[in-house]
């Protein structure tokens, strides 16, 4: 079976593509069990569509977004429509079979709120399978979109292979001239205002500890001036060292993980997060808000979570994370991320790819 992906538009379908390393990961693990992944074009022609439907069979949609969000209200409108009736020409008239897979609600990023929920009401109404990472997810949607059929839990897989992982605790301390007696904080990920990083500086800032260490380890792409206003406000504190790249190679990975003693993602909103579980991934246990899939990822074995409502909830889990034993908890946390593994969810939507009359 072959199967269209529509992901990063810029990114691909390998480990050596520069982009979120999931579809690689589940390309890779998909080919064992005979389906073939291929990226999908947003322009979602009906030329194209029909071209291809003699050798494809699933259109698999992810970030909605890229197929209508254009500069203007008006260019958007115009391209929401033409999503629309090419999806539904791609169902009702191929014969396509319509997956979605719920990262996110919303786009984090949402200047046009209507077009975003129309966008996922029309999605629900024609997909045949729609798969959530957590149970939240799954039950949020139904009620948001009016979901009438099984929204199918699928977790997010691990990131262990995905990074290099060969550079000591000791190397890697090394680098960045932290001593075996501090501790350290790390944040990783794009800097983008949902990811509340100047909350974190703050926080951190409260916390008086001279062994703490903050490293801040954000990709300035997405938006450059939130980027440079979380390193004015690190710049208050000494103790706070800032790393930025439009984009951090994965062998840079191994040694922001493997140099902290836990890493911390403040979010403000949040339904999956990645980052959390590449940080699982080396070990490394994890401090987030009590928000969307976040209490179905972790327990107090392997790291913290915290009232992202009360003023001091995250100093507060700075604080006591303090009180774990860091050795077990990075075992756990290891542990964790090991249960998140690609042949099980590869093997889940195997199932719904091929869940069609005929096909079985």
């Amino acid at each position: 079976m072959r199967a269209f992906f529509f992901w990063e538009p810029v990114g691909g379908l390998t480990l050596q593509h520069k982009c979120n390393p999931y579809a690689g990961l589940l390309a890779q693990e998909l080919e064992k069990r005979d389906i073939h992944l291929e990226l999908g074009e947003y322009d979602l022609q009906k030329t194209w569509l029909e071209e291809n439907r003699r050798d494809f069979d699933v259109l698999h949609l992810h970030w909605l977004h890229y197929f209508y969000r254009r500069e203007t209200l008006e260019e958007s409108v115009t391209a929401y429509r033409h999503f629309a009736e090419n999806l539904t020409y791609a169902k009702k008239v191929l014969g396509y079979r319509i997956v979605w897979t719920l990262h996110n609600v919303y786009p984090h990023e949402r200047p046009f709120p209507e077009l975003d929920h129309l966008a996922r009401l029309l999605v629900c109404s024609l997909a045949d399978a729609i798969t959530a990472h957590c149970t939240y997810a799954a039950d949020l949607g139904r009620r948001l979109f009016h979901i009438s059929e099984e929204v199918h839990v699928i977790p997010h897989g691990n990131f262990i292979d995905a990074f290099p992982n060969a550079v000591s605790r000791e190397a890697a301390r090394a680098r960045f001239g932290f001593s075996k007696q501090n501790f350290v904080y790390l944040f990783f990920g794009n800097a983008r205002a949902y990811k509340g990083i100047e909350h974190l500086v703050r926080a951190f800032s409260a916390v008086q500890d001279t062994d703490a260490r903050l490293l801040l380890m954000m990709r300035r792409a997405f938006n450059p001036e939130y980027a440079d206003g979380v390193i004015q406000e690190a710049e208050q504190d000494s103790r706070v060292r800032v790393f930025t790249s439009a984009f951090f190679p994965e062998s840079d990975f191994q040694y922001y993980l493997n140099a902290a003693d836990v890493a911390v993602f403040p979010f403000s909103e949040v339904l999956t997060s990645g980052s959390a579980i590449a940080a699982l991934s080396f070990g490394l246990p994890v401090i987030l808000p009590r928000l969307g899939c976040l209490p179905e990822l972790i327990d107090n074995r392997m790291g913290m979570l915290y009232d992202a409502k009360a003023s001091e909830g995250l100093r507060d889990a700075l604080l006591k994370i303090r009180e774990l034993d860091i050795g077990r908890a990075r075992e756990a946390a290891r542990q964790r991320a090991e249960e998140l593994n690609w042949s099980d969810i590869a093997d889940q939507l195997a199932a719904l790819y091929y869940a069609q009359e005929g096909w079985l």
